[in-house]
């Protein structure tokens, strides 16, 4: 397991449930008890090609050793897939060696390719296949392209509306150009529409149990975001019959009283989601663990974003990003291509720059410009050149001009933060408790037994090989089990005993820290310090244990709370 990240791990449990219960549509883990039940917000077809996979497997090797391999197999057979989209999407520009710029684009998006590594398997490698797809049927245009758009945006919205700004993108062409009364885009919108309906409809019972048809969850596909696509088809679909109006004042004004309307309509019969997808997480959670993870953050409001070697992988996407739009605005080259390339990366950047997470995506996109960017950059004599321009390089804005706009948003970044530095967290209890990070497994816990500990720590535990159930994993939907480890560690909390008690909890592990390191805090949070350090209140009890963590024993717990855990190797 090279990579080991939280969601990695979280996404593995996930697979072993599916294929544990065989049941597609039972979401609700095993395993993470707060002691409330912990509904995975993933659906199962996220798990599909490693499920599937596995059980192909499995008479060969064993069912574990399966889902490893399905683990470590899958992803990069998803890169090949991503890679020949690429090739696809560079095809429709007027490069003379579309192969030497696929390996540009490929370089400058390693931070995207990065997630097609093995054991990479949570879900934003299925999502950039969806938006590379994207990406190609909008640069080719046509009823077809359109429709399979529509089905796209279907397909991406059931494994999650995190993409939503991006596959509004498509619709969003689609909707100008129909304004602006191009031919036959009236039978794109309609095409777009239909297909989006249809496709979130059968998204709907595909991905959603009879159990809950008639649930409206934030967080995941539900009948909210059935309301959503099918209303917003079925009105595109309609307003394309104002293409006879012949005026592209009604057309607009069609458009946007029927945007309005679906939004109206969905606040109206879904209120509870107004507030977003996270309404759920209490006001302290939010506060205390979902604003301090870093890729939540935005680039303006991280202390480490410009400092670290992840603004670094970046620097050449957003020098690329900003050619690109160069280009698109130029007129020089195959306009709608570049356009619609320019509006992807953008998107991509700017939702990057202000919420982290999504820098992961806009490097897909930048390829092309960054192509152009070397041809212009190199001298003319030297043959390599010509393995980057496009066939008719005439006019083709100078390297200066391709690059200017990216250094400027690069020195803009960096001016603002020395300008207006980010404050540094402050620091809590929990900071402590899990400053070795994901260090959870290698343990077998005694049968029955519960951990009590940081999110990421519980993450890692779950891969024991008895049926150990943790308290709190770093997920919104395990919101609650983490508010009580949070406020555990809390020197505010007059009983933390009492948070054991309330989740049933037998074991309690932490990081081990040197007594010398924390002596600067430990009057401020005694208990993780204690804990951290070997020295435990009264009821609680180490377990002789070595490695990255302490562990101790709960004995007021009983049952498995009388056993210690034993290194598994």
């Amino acid at each position: 397991m090279p990579n080991g990240d939280v969601d990695d791990l979280l996404k593995l449990h996930e697979i072993r449930h599916l294929l544990q219960t065989g049941n597609p549509f039972d979401r609700t883990l095993t395993g993470i008890a707060q002691p409330e039940p912990m509904v995975s917000h993933w659906p199962w077809i996220v798990d599909a090609p490693y499920a599937l996979l596995a059980v192909a497997l499995a008479p060969f090797v064993g069912m574990e050793a399966a889902v490893s391999t399905a683990a470590f197999i899958v992803p990069p057979l998803l890169l090949l897939v991503a890679i020949t989209l690429l090739f696809l999407v560079i095809r429709e520009f007027e490069f003379e060696h579309p192969g030497a710029v696929l390996a540009v684009a490929a370089f400058a998006g390693l931070p995207s390719f990065a997630e097609f590594q093995p054991w990479r398997i949570d879900y934003h490698n299925l999502q950039m296949l969806i938006l590379l797809a994207a990406a190609l049927l909008t640069i080719r245009g046509g009823r077809l392209a359109a429709g399979l758009n529509g089905a796209l945006m279907a397909l991406s919205t059931a494994i999650s509306a995190e993409m939503a700004p991006f596959l509004a993108l498509p619709a969003g062409f689609y909707a100008l150009t129909f304004i602006a009364g191009k031919k036959d885009t009236d039978k794109d919108l309609r095409a777009y529409g239909l297909v989006l309906a249809a496709t979130g409809t059968a998204a709907f019972f595909v991905v959603v149990g009879p159990h809950a048809y008639t649930s409206a969850a934030c967080d995941r596909y539900s009948l909210l975001h059935l309301t959503a696509l099918a209303v917003t088809g079925v009105v595109l679909a309609g307003v394309s019959a104002a293409e006879r109006a012949g005026s592209w004042r009604i057309r607009a004004l069609c458009l946007l009283a029927g945007a309005g309307a679906t939004a109206a309509l969905l606040i109206f019969f879904f209120p509870q989601c107004a507030g977003g997808p996270l309404v759920g997480v209490s006001d302290y959670a939010r506060d205390n663990w979902l604003s301090r993870i870093k890729q939540e953050h935005s680039a303006f409001l991280s202390p480490d974003f410009l400092s670290s070697d992840r603004f670094a992988r970046f620097f050449l996407a957003v020098l690329g990003a900003a050619a690109t739009c160069v280009l698109a605005i130029s007129g020089k080259t195959t306009r709608r291509a570049w356009i619609v390339l320019a509006a992807f990366s953008t998107v991509g950047l700017l939702l990057g720059l202000l919420y982290l997470r999504y820098l992961r995506f806009f490097p897909l996109f930048v390829g092309p410009g960054v192509a152009l960017l070397v041809h212009q950059g190199l001298p003319a004599r030297l043959s390599l050149r010509r393995y980057f321009g496009a066939r008719s390089d005439d006019g083709l804005p100078g390297v200066s001009l391709l690059a200017a706009p990216g250094v400027a948003i690069i020195a803009v970044l960096f001016l603002v933060q020395m300008v207006w530095p980010p404050a540094e967290m402050r620091p809590l209890g929990i900071d402590i408790a899990r400053a070795c990070e994901k260090a959870g497994a290698g343990f077998v816990w005694p049968d029955g037994a519960r951990l009590f500990a940081p999110p990421n720590i519980g993450a890692a535990a779950l891969g024991s090989p008895v049926g150990l159930e943790v308290v709190a994993v770093p997920f919104h939907t395990s919101a609650k089990g983490i508010e009580r480890v949070l406020r555990f560690f809390d020197p505010a909390t007059p009983d933390p005993a009492r948070l054991l008690d309330e989740t049933k909890a037998t074991h309690v592990a932490v990081c081990r820290v040197e007594e010398e390191t924390l002596k600067p805090v430990e009057a401020q949070f005694p208990l993780a310090s204690r804990l951290a350090t070997g020295k435990p209140p009264d009821w609680l009890v180490e377990c002789p244990v070595a490695g990255l963590l302490r562990i101790y024993r709960y004995p007021a717990a009983g049952g498995p709370s009388g056993q210690c855990p034993v290194a598994s190797r």
